[in-house]
């Protein structure tokens, strides 16, 4: 196992978003700073720009957060800089501001997104072989993870999947659902919905499990004995 019994990926929760609410956003810079002063672990989400710019966003589209139509990466980062966050003056961050704010200062779990141009991947590699932090990656398509396995075998990765997987393809439905290819990408740990909790050992062949996203204390306390780590939100743990 690369993972150490030490390591903060299987022994300190995770923000999910960084550590949001009461008038601070989720996927902000507040955020993450309100994680790093209470330190906390944050996960991020990537996608990149339609002009080459990784960013940290959650959603497919921009609608819920800013308002606006369209999908994240159909647009440039002049365009998504223009955009203000829930009426906050928050922006969408660039990858490099997130990494410039939370390096050596707490680790990240950072989730690849898929989008039809994925050779932002490479650029997001680059720049994590430059980073000083620590961080593990992950990503709910085992290509990208595969990818990453080839560029930098360094790197910790793991596999997020779900027992309540809603893609229109019934092929990436059981992708999401079974995680065929593990044999193939290798993972370090296992990233799966609180709901599918237990999971047979089967499917965890001895890889740490984290469980996401764990939203109150009564969930946490159902899967904690079946978990090694949680990624969290709206409450503390």
């Amino acid at each position: 196992m690369r993972i150490s019994k030490n390591s903060w990926l299987i022994n300190r929760p995770i923000a999910h978003r960084g550590l949001w609410g009461n008038g601070i956003v989720e996927n902000t810079l507040a955020a993450y700073q309100n994680a790093i002063d209470n330190g906390y672990p944050i996960e991020i989400d990537v996608y990149c720009t339609k002009d080459g710019h990784p960013v940290v966003f959650h959603d497919k589209t921009l609608v819920r957060m800013t308002g606006q139509d369209g999908f994240i990466f159909d647009k440039t980062l002049d365009e998504l800089k223009a955009l203000k966050i829930l009426g906050t003056t928050e922006s969408i961050p660039t990858f490099n501001q997130v990494l410039e704010l939370c390096e050596n200062k707490t680790p990240l779990l950072i989730e690849l997104k898929d989008q039809p141009d994925k050779s932002y991947v490479e650029r997001v590699v680059k720049r994590l072989k430059e980073y000083k932090g620590e961080f593990a990656v992950q990503s709910f398509n085992p290509l990208i993870i595969n990818k990453i396995r080839k560029l930098a075998p360094e790197f910790i990765r793991g596999i997020l999947a779900t027992n309540v997987a809603e893609e229109e393809s019934k092929f990436t439905q059981y992708v999401v659902k079974n995680m065929p290819l593990n044999f193939l990408i290798k993972p370090d740990f296992i990233s799966y919905y609180y709901g599918g909790i237990p999971l047979k050992k089967g499917k965890l062949k001895d890889k740490p499990l984290i469980c996401w996203t764990v939203t109150d204390k009564e969930i946490y306390q159902k899967v904690k004995p079946y978990v090694n780590n949680i990624i969290f939100e709206n409450f503390i743990p």
